[in-house]
């Protein structure tokens, strides 16, 4: 059996080609296609991926609060290195007003 993507590939150019070939409609006859076989797929109690299940708190394994989870990766994390100082200038001890 095909992939998914294959199968919306092939219906998406069947609706294309259905439509009369129109230029630019690329993306509304994929959204078609993918929501076809999407329902083709949950009304046969098939699906795309199984849902993992979620894991529960056990004695020897308490829940931490969320604020206590550590940042993963990203933008979120802080950084690992000091930047490099800033070179300082030398001040005077006259202030210009």
């Amino acid at each position: 059996m095909a992939s998914n993507e294959d199968r919306i590939r092939q219906r998406a150019y069947e609706i294309w080609e259905q439509e009369g070939r129109p230029d630019g409609e690329d993306l509304k006859h994929w959204l078609q296609a993918f929501q076809e076989i999407a329902a083709n797929i949950e009304a046969n109690g098939q699906s795309a991926k199984k849902p993992r299940a979620r894991k529960t708190a056990t004695a020897e394994a308490p829940v931490k609060p969320k604020g206590a989870a550590k940042a993963k990766g990203g933008a979120q994390s802080a950084p690992t290195t000091t930047p490099p100082p800033k070179p300082t200038k030398a001040s005077r001890s006259v202030t210009r007003h």
